[in-house]
């Protein structure tokens, strides 16, 4: 095709421009993952003085409010610069195509010009020349630019977390495989692991410091961030420390310690101690307990099971996960079958195990980058489904089978809550980015989104009216969970990483400091009480037949009106 001497310069100068661009993104590009590398968003000098001090002083709630403040910019700016980079991949190859399509088109319609004097130097082809090898130049420095930021983006350190130490509902149409129950809590959140609470007459006044309506308390041996589950009258937690892995089992009317199994000492357990979050540990996945057996996973990657007497009954080692923060995904159960998310910066899968023997029934690799979420189960379309808080995707398996069922875009960043659902819908959220609401299956789509409250670690909740969410900064707020409108929001003085659960029309939220918050699960903001425990925690409570079961740094609470 030919074109006129206009259409080729305007070619020229479309391809100049685009060419200049090409580069101009490829070098930035080169250079942010180099400092994206190396960059440690909540270790930075000034941040480590200012923890200094508050370590030195932990009741100087101005400290307090500065290291949160300072980690909470400190880690919107990680991931500014890393949205940058995945933004600039994208244009550094429209631009890319842009120049070489300009340029084929100026190659094409230029025509061949020899020199009139073969015996003086062809300076036309020396320019040709020069032409050339700068678009070789710049063409490598793209392709290279291209290839880092697609490859190496994917192992980009992820941002821990700063840590201060101060710190009968309307879901019975809540999506899930099994209502929940009033005796048995079997998953981190409970039945499902979707945050819903079966029975009535649970406590809302308490005082652990002068004993008001604590029934029993007793110490855990190990130190573990992972919740309490319960199957009748025994209540299961484990604890690690220095690679040493337990497993407890205690009477949930007593406090009385009846056994406790090692999570470490079968035939190819690992006994080390892999780097993590300091203040987390290896024993923040909760585990799982069904009829006969109970399960639990460690931050080493030893998987055990024992009965509900103590006899041990199989154990292996699933990989020993790579990550800042360290391994955290909860166990579930569903069927005869134990499904085990494993998040790691070498592998992302979702696997089966048989209840009865640990064989490996199924292993479904899973796209994307490692996160920190837990499953949950839940019944859409009538079928079951297991659904996974990914990043960037939300994603749904056969729990029988493995098979993924669909996939649909999701959050991104340092993905820690697990997914509410109710029984039309999903909500995803995460931490500097935004809570989607979106309508399950292969044909699904984001119904809506918000970004005004995002939660740190703590999971949302969800019944089909309300969607309850607790930031690490201190705000509750709740969502009208078809439109996507804040009903109502309340900011409380500790950040929350506990999980909301709504239990007897009422939602429990725990803050850092030990302090559990009621409210009504309704659309108008209405407190009920405030009730301390006495001790900072983390760990989300568990509920059985009118008592809530509270573990702290240190000890387990029982909390009862009886």
């Amino acid at each position: 095709m030919k074109f006129s001497e206009k259409d080729v310069r305007l070619f020229k100068g479309i391809s100049l421009v685009s060419g200049v661009f090409t580069v101009v993104i490829a070098i930035t590009i080169l250079l942010s993952l180099i400092q994206l590398k190396k960059l440690d968003p909540v270790n930075s000098p000034s941040l480590q003085s200012v923890k200094e001090q508050f370590d030195r002083d932990p009741e100087n709630r101005d400290k307090a409010e500065q290291v949160r403040s300072m980690d909470l910019m400190a880690r919107k700016a990680y991931f500014s610069s890393r949205w940058q980079v995945e933004a600039g991949s994208y244009l550094l190859l429209a631009g890319a195509i842009i120049f070489v399509f300009f340029q084929r088109l100026v190659a094409g319609s230029e025509k061949p010009v020899r020199a009139l004097r073969p015996d003086k130097p062809d300076i036309i082809s020396e320019k040709a020349n020069s032409r050339r090898y700068l678009l070789i130049s710049a063409g490598a420095v793209t392709v290279l630019a291209i290839i880092s930021s697609f490859v190496l983006r994917t192992q980009l350190p992820a941002p821990g977390r700063s840590s201060v130490k101060a710190e009968k509902t309307e879901a019975s149409g809540s999506s899930g495989v099994n209502p929940p129950g009033d005796v048995n809590y079997p998953f981190f959140r409970g039945e499902g692991s979707r945050g819903i609470a079966g029975g009535t007459d649970y406590p809302t006044q308490w005082n652990g410091t002068d004993g008001t309506n604590i029934k029993w308390k007793t110490v855990v041996p190990k130190p573990g961030k992972n919740s309490p589950v319960i199957w009748g009258d025994r209540l299961f937690c484990t604890g690690a420390l220095n690679g040493d892995c337990e497993i407890y089992c205690i009477n949930k009317k007593t406090g009385e310690n009846i056994w406790t199994g090692s999570g470490s000492g079968f035939p190819g357990a690992s006994s080390e101690a892999p780097e993590s979050d300091p203040e987390a540990g290896m024993a923040v996945p909760t585990a799982a307990v069904s009829e006969n057996v109970v399960c639990a996973i460690f931050g080493n990657g030893n998987l055990v099971c024992f009965d509900h007497d103590g006899k041990f009954k199989w154990g292996k080692n699933t990989g020993i996960p790579k990550g800042t923060y360290g391994f955290s995904s909860s166990l579930v159960i569903y069927d005869k079958l134990l499904l085990v998310q494993y998040d790691s910066q070498d592998k992302i899968t979702i696997s089966g195990y048989d209840l009865g023997t640990g064989e490996l029934k199924w292993e479904t690799i899973r796209s994307g980058r490692p996160v920190n979420s837990s499953p949950v189960l839940a019944n859409f379309d009538g079928q079951p489904q297991l659904l996974i808080n990914g990043n960037p995707n939300i994603s749904a398996y056969d729990p029988v089978t493995g098979k993924e069922l669909w996939s649909l875009p999701g959050v991104s960043g340092d993905v820690a809550p697990s997914l509410a659902v109710n029984s039309k819908m999903i909500f995803a959220a995460q931490d500097y980015f935004n809570v989607i609401a979106l309508k399950p299956g292969k044909a699904g789509a984001t119904v809506w989104q918000d970004n005004t409250f995002t939660p740190d670690a703590s999971s949302p909740v969800a019944t089909d009216k309300f969607l309850f969410i607790a930031t690490g900064s201190g705000d509750v707020a709740c969502y009208n969970s078809e439109k996507g409108d804040t009903l109502w929001s309340h900011y409380f003085e500790e950040p929350f990483y506990s999980s909301p659960i709504i239990a007897d029309d009422h939602v429990y939220l725990l803050d850092r400091a030990g302090v559990m918050h009621i409210v009504k699960a309704a659309g108008e903001f209405q407190l009920v009480a405030e009730s301390p425990i006495g001790e900072r925690t983390d760990c989300t409570p568990a509920f059985s037949e009118k008592a809530i079961f509270i573990r702290t740094n240190s000890n387990l609470y029982c909390i009862s009106n009886n």
